[in-house]
Protein backbone atom coordinates (compact mmCIF):
# COMPACT_ATOMS: atom_id res chain seq x y z
CA UNK A 1 0.00 0.00 0.00
CA UNK A 2 1.36 3.51 -0.54
CA UNK A 3 2.07 5.40 2.24
CA UNK A 4 0.64 8.11 0.73
CA UNK A 5 -3.01 6.49 0.68
CA UNK A 6 -2.80 5.21 4.05
CA UNK A 7 -5.40 6.15 6.39
CA UNK A 8 -4.82 4.21 9.87
CA UNK A 9 -8.84 4.14 10.49
CA UNK A 10 -9.10 1.46 7.31
CA UNK A 11 -6.02 -0.37 8.50
CA UNK A 12 -7.63 -3.56 10.29
CA UNK A 13 -4.91 -6.04 10.02
CA UNK A 14 -4.18 -6.42 6.54
CA UNK A 15 -0.86 -8.32 6.41
CA UNK A 16 0.34 -6.11 3.90
CA UNK A 17 -0.38 -2.63 5.69
CA UNK A 18 1.45 -4.13 8.76
CA UNK A 19 5.08 -3.00 8.15
CA UNK A 20 3.76 0.40 7.59
CA UNK A 21 1.14 0.98 10.56
CA UNK A 22 4.74 -0.02 12.24
CA UNK A 23 6.66 2.33 11.19
CA UNK A 24 4.29 5.50 10.75
CA UNK A 25 4.00 4.46 14.76
CA UNK A 26 7.53 3.83 15.78
CA UNK A 27 10.26 6.14 16.89
CA UNK A 28 11.61 8.03 13.97
CA UNK A 29 15.33 6.34 13.52
CA UNK A 30 16.68 10.04 13.34
CA UNK A 31 16.42 10.24 16.76
CA UNK A 32 14.15 13.48 17.54
CA UNK A 33 12.07 11.57 19.91
CA UNK A 34 8.71 11.93 18.20
CA UNK A 35 6.70 9.22 15.55
CA UNK A 36 7.98 8.90 11.92
CA UNK A 37 4.87 10.23 11.00
CA UNK A 38 4.85 13.12 13.54
CA UNK A 39 8.57 13.75 12.67
CA UNK A 40 10.17 12.76 8.63
CA UNK A 41 7.33 11.25 7.22
CA UNK A 42 6.12 14.80 6.06
CA UNK A 43 9.56 15.84 4.38
CA UNK A 44 9.73 12.70 2.61
CA UNK A 45 6.27 12.70 1.41
CA UNK A 46 6.57 16.20 0.00
CA UNK A 47 4.07 17.59 2.06
CA UNK A 48 6.24 19.91 4.34
CA UNK A 49 10.10 20.93 4.08
CA UNK A 50 12.55 20.74 6.64
CA UNK A 51 12.84 24.79 8.20
CA UNK A 52 16.13 24.58 9.82
CA UNK A 53 19.50 22.20 8.12
CA UNK A 54 19.70 20.11 11.06
CA UNK A 55 16.05 18.89 10.51
CA UNK A 56 16.92 18.43 6.90
CA UNK A 57 19.96 16.54 8.58
CA UNK A 58 17.48 14.29 10.36
CA UNK A 59 15.23 13.74 7.73
CA UNK A 60 18.16 12.91 5.28
CA UNK A 61 19.36 10.39 8.16
CA UNK A 62 16.02 8.82 8.17
CA UNK A 63 15.55 8.37 4.40
CA UNK A 64 18.86 6.34 3.97
CA UNK A 65 17.39 4.83 6.61
CA UNK A 66 14.12 3.67 4.35
CA UNK A 67 16.16 3.69 1.56
CA UNK A 68 14.50 6.86 0.04
CA UNK A 69 17.01 7.71 -3.02
CA UNK A 70 14.66 10.32 -4.27
CA UNK A 71 14.22 12.28 -1.32
CA UNK A 72 18.58 12.39 -0.59
CA UNK A 73 18.51 13.06 -4.65
CA UNK A 74 15.99 16.14 -4.39
CA UNK A 75 17.71 17.16 -1.11
CA UNK A 76 21.22 17.60 -2.20
CA UNK A 77 22.06 20.60 -3.45
CA UNK A 78 22.30 21.25 -7.72
CA UNK A 79 25.80 23.10 -7.19
CA UNK A 80 27.24 19.30 -5.77
CA UNK A 81 24.76 16.69 -7.02
CA UNK A 82 26.76 14.25 -8.99
CA UNK A 83 25.21 13.76 -12.02
CA UNK A 84 24.95 9.77 -11.41
CA UNK A 85 24.21 10.11 -7.74
CA UNK A 86 21.12 8.16 -8.18
CA UNK A 87 23.02 5.36 -9.83
CA UNK A 88 25.31 5.62 -7.17
CA UNK A 89 22.30 6.11 -4.23
CA UNK A 90 20.44 2.55 -6.02
CA UNK A 91 23.49 0.72 -5.64
CA UNK A 92 24.78 1.78 -2.26
CA UNK A 93 21.54 2.07 -0.09
CA UNK A 94 20.83 -1.80 -0.52
CA UNK A 95 24.36 -2.43 0.87
CA UNK A 96 23.71 -0.26 4.66
CA UNK A 97 22.07 -0.74 7.47
CA UNK A 98 21.99 2.44 9.59
CA UNK A 99 21.42 2.01 13.35
CA UNK A 100 21.73 5.48 15.06
CA UNK A 101 22.40 8.99 14.24
CA UNK A 102 23.66 11.35 17.01
CA UNK A 103 24.01 15.04 16.70
CA UNK A 104 26.57 16.65 18.13
CA UNK A 105 26.76 20.36 17.22
CA UNK A 106 25.20 22.81 15.06
CA UNK A 107 26.03 26.31 13.62
CA UNK A 108 23.64 28.54 11.95
CA UNK A 109 21.22 27.10 9.92
CA UNK A 110 17.85 28.50 11.66
CA UNK A 111 14.97 29.51 9.39
CA UNK A 112 15.96 32.40 8.70
CA UNK A 113 19.01 31.69 7.72
CA UNK A 114 20.37 30.82 4.56
CA UNK A 115 23.43 28.42 5.22
CA UNK A 116 24.01 26.36 8.33
CA UNK A 117 26.62 22.93 9.53
CA UNK A 118 25.26 20.30 11.28
CA UNK A 119 28.34 18.21 13.11
CA UNK A 120 27.12 14.61 13.53
CA UNK A 121 27.98 10.74 13.99
CA UNK A 122 25.86 7.55 12.63
CA UNK A 123 26.35 4.27 12.97
CA UNK A 124 25.99 1.56 10.73
CA UNK A 125 26.56 -1.73 9.66
CA UNK A 126 28.41 -2.17 5.87
CA UNK A 127 29.60 -5.47 4.46
CA UNK A 128 28.74 -7.17 8.11
CA UNK A 129 30.96 -4.77 10.09
CA UNK A 130 29.87 -2.22 12.58
CA UNK A 131 31.02 1.51 11.27
CA UNK A 132 30.75 5.24 12.02
CA UNK A 133 30.31 7.79 9.61
CA UNK A 134 31.46 11.52 11.20
CA UNK A 135 31.19 14.15 9.40
CA UNK A 136 30.69 18.26 9.60
CA UNK A 137 27.56 18.86 7.10
CA UNK A 138 27.02 22.08 5.48
CA UNK A 139 23.28 23.04 4.06
CA UNK A 140 22.42 26.13 2.20
CA UNK A 141 18.43 27.31 1.18
CA UNK A 142 17.95 27.09 -2.65
CA UNK A 143 15.00 28.87 -3.60
CA UNK A 144 13.89 29.30 0.46
CA UNK A 145 14.32 25.29 0.95
CA UNK A 146 17.64 23.65 2.68
CA UNK A 147 19.80 21.46 0.52
CA UNK A 148 22.59 19.41 1.94
CA UNK A 149 25.80 20.82 0.15
CA UNK A 150 28.43 18.80 1.24
CA UNK A 151 30.49 17.08 4.33
CA UNK A 152 33.65 19.40 4.30
CA UNK A 153 31.95 21.92 7.08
Amino acid sequence: MNEESFDDDQAHGNDEERPLRIRLRSDCPCGSGETYNDCCRSYHLGKAQPKTAEQLMRARYTAYFFRLPDYLFGTTHPDTREKDLRKQLDAYLPTVMWRSLTIISTSKGSAEEKKGKVEFSAQCHEDGELKELYEHSRFRKVKGNWKYLDGRG
